[in-house]
């Protein structure tokens, strides 16, 4: 009777093992997994903060001006709003914890038709030539800046990001020539990608007015490039209006049709907030 007990006694202990590790088993098997940490998990800070977007609209009397053929040039504002054909000009900006990114577009069609009568005299002969001379220019500007920036800087009322992005500028030209009935064409086509980096900061004047402003300075397949701007701002809640002056140079290469080109003028923005 003693050995059946034992017998027993021994199988139930058996029995309990192998259920007490099926148990253990099934749930290591069906337990959840541990989350894989993430950046927002190790940040809290930024996995709170959504992210926020800013729309840019605005209008740039800018002027236009440089250096081709070893001879300056400027075109007005008055006349590029005369021969103005189309312009595009926008820009995205997005903000989270503490990064920013940005993307601007800058496009201009300018074409100008002129049509001149000349008087050529010689001295072998006792009366004038006239020429008829018919030009047709065409002009495409287009400015692309994009990047992003990490806020170095926060007070209450100020803040500074130090960005770091890319500008690429595209120069396309076409002259068409009509002298006394004979046809001269002349086409050129030049872009430019540069790194830059530089600062992007807003100066709180009262609960109302601020001072935005933007400088940054780069090279890359021209010689130089740099902006500077600022201005005076007016905030409306979810948007604002800003108006200030621009200032955008690039330094081209000396075997280049463009060897410099400049962009300034006054400008008004409106900034909308999503």
């Amino acid at each position: 009777m003693k050995r059946i007990v034992s017998a027993v006694t021994g199988f139930g202990m058996i029995a309990t093992s192998l259920a007490t590790a099926v148990v253990a088993e099934e749930n290591r098997v069906t337990a959840t997994p541990e989350p894989v940490p993430t950046l927002s998990t190790l940040n809290p800070a930024i996995a709170g903060d959504p992210w926020r977007y800013e729309l840019h609209f605005y209008l740039w009397a800018t002027e236009a001006g440089g250096e081709a053929l070893g001879r300056d040039f400027t075109i007005s504002f008055n006349d590029i709003i005369e021969n103005l054909n189309f312009a595009l000009m926008g820009g995205l900006s997005a903000y989270k914890g503490k990064w920013m990114t940005y993307g601007e577009l800058i496009y201009a069609d300018i074409r100008q038709d002129s049509e001149k009568s000349y008087k050529i005299s010689r001295e072998d002969l006792d009366f004038d030539i006239k020429v008829d001379a018919v030009a047709d220019a065409d002009i495409q500007t287009t400015v692309v800046n994009f990047g992003a920036g990490y806020k170095m800087v926060e007070t209450p009322t100020y803040r500074l990001y130090g960005t770091f992005g890319v500008r690429y500028l595209e120069l396309d030209s076409q002259l068409t020539l009509n002298l006394n009935k004979r046809s001269f064409d002349a086409e050129s086509s030049d872009s430019y990608w540069d790194a830059v980096v530089g600062l992007n900061g807003r100066a709180a004047i009262n609960d109302r007015w601020f001072v935005p402003f933007v400088l940054d300075v780069g090279t890359g397949q021209s010689d130089l490039t740099w902006q500077a701007a600022a201005g005076v701002g007016y905030s409306l809640g979810r948007s604002d209006i800003v108006v200030g002056y621009r200032y955008m140079d690039w330094d081209l290469p000396d075997d280049d049709l463009v060897t410099e080109y400049y962009m300034a003028g006054p400008m008004i923005m409106w900034n909308y907030r999503f």
